[in-house]
């Protein structure tokens, strides 16, 4: 019988990252199977549900502006202007993860709209 890390770990692979260790959080001396903002992305997926039972509409727009963060800080390490913390890229992450939960909220209410 496998153990639940051994799960995970394989679950977590079914994520598209780099998965460098540099990048990652570490746990008990060893790299996470996912780096940090892809982890934070995820975390951030956690607000779907609490997007979709709020009584009043969060604005889709704000979605979009939640992508900036992590578009600034991907692209400016991209092109080597500068190196990224894990920190900010946790940050950065979850503001992402959010934003896409307010988009799929909104295009979810619009089929909802359709559908009923």
């Amino acid at each position: 019988m496998e153990s639940k890390a051994s799960m995970w770990t394989r679950l977590a692979y079914v994520v598209p990252c780099h998965r460098k260790a540099s990048r990652c959080f570490h746990v008990n001396g060893k790299p996470m199977p996912i780096c940090a903002r892809c982890l934070s992305i995820l975390v951030g997926y956690l607000w779907l549900p609490v997007f979709l039972l709020l009584p009043f509409p969060v604005p889709w727009w704000l979605g979009f502006l939640l992508q900036i963060p992590t578009l600034i800080d991907g692209v400016t390490q991209l092109v080597k202007f500068r190196e990224s913390t894990n920190t900010l890229r946790c940050v950065t992450g979850l503001l992402s993860g959010i934003g896409m939960s307010i988009l799929a909220t909104h295009f979810i209410s619009l089929l909802l709209e359709d559908i009923l």
